[in-house]
């Protein structure tokens, strides 16, 4: 049989084999509509290998993985980047272990930490007085944090940042391991970068544990990406445990097809190209302005809106005149994305959009003040998962100094933890919180109850 899951699931397809298995729609596509691909859902059934233990056509893709970006090994997941960010935290440390955590990383991290049991150690991004937004990982912070405490026994960090950011994760790893510490980098948004025999776009992130959400940026399908294994000393046998753990029993074949295909096709040179040409196109914006410059993702287009309107407005105006739906939108600057799917003119298509929007704009903007993006120092008074399952009750925000959070709460923008349960509520965290509202900041909470002005605080008498 070929070792090509594509090929093996058309073979299936066009068989008379009889499913006498699950998924109940049994490949039959008269009960589904629209052209959704269910006759290449399957469970794991004989030719088809398991992707928790995988042998044989899985195994494949993941070794196609490893070859593509050129590392030692590679594991694949179904259930996002969320089950790889989980399973390397928790194949890495041991209960009560000390973490060290760049503090824009994702909630995945978090999550990985309270079910650890371990102990965050939090270190921040550089920032700018003239940027919203959190930039790369300075490395004098990073050792500084591991110098402090020598009992670290790995580091996450985010690279690149959702603006498109990129830390030196080459300095940055050559400090871990000199601390014998393991690098865990997030790169879910550089599936892009660092593919063998695509040279245009930066190299790839530097690690011993490198993850990249592969359906953000190439033609992979949702829910799936890869994490590539570099660093000699990374528990490959933990990590296949974790996985199982974190991932579901019934890995959809449809996801793990799309995947092998995605890694089979991805072009991303003709990507930089048709970016490129967008961005020379941008560079002749009057009003608002495209966010550029060294050390950068090239492949997203961050637009700063620069006081003539808002982000949110400026997605509204590509959204109901042109039929463009962006990313994100923030206060005063929006993120469109481009991946391995766009085309010349769909680039084109986009650029066009905003020249257009900005020659009609008034001459004259309004002053903003830009809400850059707060340093917090995270004090925890309990772990997280004593806070989580602790008795708690609702406090204002203005009466919460002193108390401790028993929630995850974040900013939208800028989207970074301000508190993690177990969390000290310091009179800074009250003036930032007030502050971050009063700017036109929406607070989410983990979990997603409805945001009502109100924190959950721990019941310390309880």
């Amino acid at each position: 049989m070929t070792d090509d899951l594509n090929k093996r699931l058309h073979d299936l397809r066009i068989s008379n084999v009889l499913p006498m298995h699950m998924p109940g729609h049994k490949r039959n596509p008269l009960v589904m509509p629209y052209g959704i691909p269910m006759g290449s859902d399957i469970t794991e059934i004989d030719g088809f290998d398991n992707l928790h233990s995988p042998e044989g056509v899985i195994r494949s893709i993941e070794q196609r993985a490893a070859a593509l970006w050129g590392s030692r090994d590679a594991f694949i997941s179904v259930n996002g980047a969320t089950a790889l960010i989980q399973s390397a935290i928790l194949s890495s440390t041991k209960r009560g272990d000390k973490i060290l955590v760049a503090s824009n990383c994702h909630i995945s991290v978090w999550h990985a930490i309270e079910l650890g049991g371990l102990i965050p150690v939090t270190v921040s991004p550089e920032r700018s007085d003239d940027l919203p937004f959190m930039l790369g990982m300075p490395a004098k912070a990073f050792a500084k944090a591991l110098d402090e405490h020598k009992d670290i026994k790995a580091a996450v960090i985010t690279t690149p940042t959702y603006e498109g950011v990129i830390s030196d994760t080459e300095k940055l790893y050559e400090i871990a391991s000199e601390h014998k510490c393991l690098l865990i980098v997030d790169e879910s948004h550089g599936a892009h970068l660092g593919i063998k025999g695509q040279s245009l776009f930066p190299a790839g992130a530097s690690g011993d544990i490198v993850i990249k959400s592969v359906h953000k940026t190439l033609s992979a399908p949702t829910q799936t990406a890869v994490m590539l294994v570099n660093g000699d000393h990374v528990n490959t046998r933990l990590i296949r445990h974790y996985l199982s753990v974190n991932e579901s029993t019934s890995p959809s074949y449809i996801l793990m097809a799309g995947l092998e295909n995605a890694l089979k096709t991805a072009d991303t040179d003709t990507l930089y190209k048709n970016v490129d040409k967008g961005r020379q196109a941008l560079a002749n914006l009057k009003k608002l302005k495209l966010f550029d410059g060294d050390g950068l993702d090239k492949s997203k287009f961050v637009i700063m809106t620069r006081g003539y309107m808002t982000g949110d407005q400026l997605a509204e105006l590509l959204r109901e005149q042109f039929l463009i739906e962006i990313e994100a939108a923030f206060p005063t600057y929006i993120i469109a994305m481009t991946g391995t799917g766009d085309t010349a003119a769909t680039v084109a298509r986009f650029t066009d959009a905003i020249l257009a929007i900005d020659a009609s704009l008034p001459e004259e903007a309004q002053e903003i003040s830009v809400s850059v993006t707060p340093e917090i120092t995270y004090s925890t008074k309990m772990s997280i998962e004593k806070a989580i399952k602790s008795s708690c009750g609702k406090i204002a925000i203005d009466e919460a100094a002193g108390g401790v959070s028993a929630e995850y709460l974040f900013a939208y923008p800028p989207g970074i933890p301000l508190l993690i349960p177990g969390q000290e509520i310091t009179e800074d965290i009250v003036k930032i919180l007030t502050g971050l509202i009063k700017n036109g900041s929406s607070l989410k909470t983990d979990p997603y109850r409805t945001w009502d002005g109100m924190l959950l605080k721990v019941d310390t008498d309880a």
